[in-house]
């Protein structure tokens, strides 16, 4: 069972993929369900793949030990092939980012947990990254005991130009209704836009 923690230094990897359905879905997890495990890509840690509540996206939480390696899977052939034939029926959204902060405990990557996963994409400029990671990473007091809550860790986009939460809730429910919650407003958010992903995580590929 693998896990999202600061001390592992990997390159996290957001790819998500946006489809017309569920068809589409289905088709994708096909092609993940394919590959042979994390432990014959050189460089691979795991693929860890979501379905979206939506019905129209697919999410792959990717973690690999170097960019190197993820360069060098991308640059192979048979990855040239299976990318362009995944994007003949979808369009891909790829982010790579390092874990800076985990709240404890620390995200499990486990298929068996049935959890809500909220993804929270924040975009912002290169010059204000530092500004919304601060606000981010400060623990909210009231989050450990809200209702539903299980875990969050926040990721700073290689870029500059995403900061990325990987929330986990035990339903959906629990979620909207802390989105709901009257808050003081943010100091950031005139800096930044936001897209939330929600999904389910259904496969994991890893080393073994």
């Amino acid at each position: 069972m693998g896990s999202i923690r600061v001390e592992d230094g990997y390159l996290s990897l957001f790819n998500i993929f946006h489809i017309e359905g569920a068809p589409g879905q289905d088709r994708l997890f096909e092609t993940f369900r394919g590959l042979p495990p994390a432990k014959v890509q050189p460089g691979l840690v795991s693929g860890n793949i979501h379905r979206g509540t939506d019905g129209r996206s697919v999410l792959n939480y990717a973690q690999w030990e170097s960019q190197a390696a993820y360069d060098a899977f991308r640059a192979e052939t048979a990855t040239k092939g299976r990318l362009d034939q995944a994007l003949t029926f979808s369009r891909m959204d790829s982010v790579a980012t390092e874990v800076v902060h985990t709240w404890q405990p620390a995200p499990r990557l486990s298929v068996d947990d049935g959890l809500l996963t909220a993804v929270v994409l924040i975009t912002t400029t290169p010059e204000h990254q530092a500004e919304v990671l601060k606000e981010l990473v400060q623990d909210d007091p009231a989050l450990a005991d809200t209702p539903g809550f299980v875990s969050d860790a926040v990721h700073r986009g290689l870029s500059g130009e995403h900061v990325v939460k990987y929330a986990q809730w035990e339903d959906e429910a629990a979620f909207r209704s802390y989105l709901g919650k009257q808050r003081s407003p943010s100091a950031v958010e005139y800096l930044i836009s936001v897209e939330i992903h929600l999904s389910r995580l259904e496969y994991v590929r890893g080393r073994s």
